[in-house]
């Protein structure tokens, strides 16, 4: 237990990739710096890189599901038999942030059982990970403890977003810190994607939410480029990079703006679907067993 990790306390750094997923307010336009604003964000800085947190909650992705519409889908989650073999610091922390995310959809939909399967992993990957604090041991035991309560478990988590800033700022954690951060913005997106079927008008609440990330793409950029001759990272910057080339396709698609009025997102089929596909490559590189 001592060496355990919550994901939650580095869970909540994610919560920055779906500032954008809130849509602009009818009848006006918003900058990129407006809606970070209108969400209510802090910003540290580490590094030379502006990190950016959006209250309250690292849950916001499975409140935006939730929204839209569409029901719980356990086959599009990862497989929780995985977990328990990953065994290098690069596998162990991409997929304790997509176990983690994961786990906020599951805790949101009221599927307890599978919630303490991906606690179980959640703990399994930590135990081989350095950044493990008291506060994070606590949050453990009291989600354990209320595994049965979605109101209380929602709250824990929330509360643990203010944790994150310790082990952002620890330069020995850092790397993992932020690859966990990376895993689970990759399955944020890719549960959005495949709930809303590859297709740009099945889900005008998920394309929306989906296409507003590019807004925030270059910060997750920025906090793996502050992190200079380490390896893992690396890899994991080079992986995503084809996600940011998307996002610069459907930018100019778009005139210039991922930023949107109005219900109607008109976006390219083609582009959307080529989103869709690399988001769900860079999942399935994360969660190969190496």
């Amino acid at each position: 237990m001592k060496r355990i990790v919550l994901a939650f306390s580095v869970l909540a750094v994610a919560a920055v990739l779906l500032s954008g997923c809130g849509g602009a307010p009818q009848g006006g336009t918003q900058t990129k710096q407006e809606l970070r604003d209108s969400a209510k964000v802090k910003a540290s800085t580490y590094g030379g890189a502006m990190i950016y947190y959006s209250l309250p909650s690292p849950l916001e992705v499975a409140y935006i599901v939730e929204n839209s519409g569409v029901g719980y889908e356990p086959g599009i989650l990862h497989k929780t038999e995985l977990g328990v073999r990953y065994s290098t610091n690069k596998s162990s922390a991409l997929n304790l942030g997509i176990y983690g995310s994961d786990l906020s959809y599951s805790i949101l939909f009221n599927q307890q059982q599978v919630a303490i399967k991906y606690l179980d992993c959640i703990k399994e990957l930590s135990s081989g990970l350095d950044v493990s604090d008291t506060t994070s041991v606590k949050k453990l035991r009291e989600m354990e403890d209320n595994i049965h309560d979605k109101e209380k478990l929602k709250k824990i988590v929330s509360q643990t977003f203010f944790h994150s800033d310790a082990l952002l700022k620890e330069s020995s954690r850092r790397p993992t810190a932020v690859m966990i951060v990376a895993g689970m913005w990759v399955e944020s997106l890719y549960i959005a994607t495949q709930l809303s079927e590859c297709k740009a008008g099945t889900n005008p609440v998920l394309t929306r939410c989906i296409v507003e990330q590019g807004l925030v793409f270059d910060d997750l950029m920025g906090m793996l480029s502050s992190i200079q001759g380490n390896e893992d990272v690396a890899y994991v910057k080079d992986k995503i990079s084809v996600i940011g080339d998307d996002y610069a396709k459907i930018k100019a698609s778009l005139g210039g703006s991922l930023v949107f009025t109005g219900e109607h997102l008109d976006i390219d089929d083609a582009l959307y679907k080529a989103i869709c596909d690399d988001i769900k490559a860079v999942r399935d590189d994360f969660t190969q067993l190496f």
